[in-house]
């Protein structure tokens, strides 16, 4: 999974495919919307759902991984 560039990496793409998102806590969140998750790292530094990598969506539907 690519590292989170610190912005919306299809910001400005009318038709954005679905991607699966990684956040700090481990948490994987599969075929979302791209500009509906917050990129930026929360002002008050460091946060357990800041994003930290994601893919192009391999599956058809949303789903939320959690850590074993």
């Amino acid at each position: 999974m690519p590292a989170n560039p610190g912005r919306n990496p299809f910001e400005g793409n009318e038709n954005p495919p679905l991607v699966d998102v990684r956040y700090r806590c481990g948490v994987v969140a599969r075929c979302v919307r791209p500009e509906q998750r917050r990129w930026k790292q929360w002002p008050t530094g460091p946060h357990e759902w800041d994003i930290v990598s994601w893919q192009p969506a391999v599956g058809k539907d949303y789903e939320l991984v959690w850590p074993a």
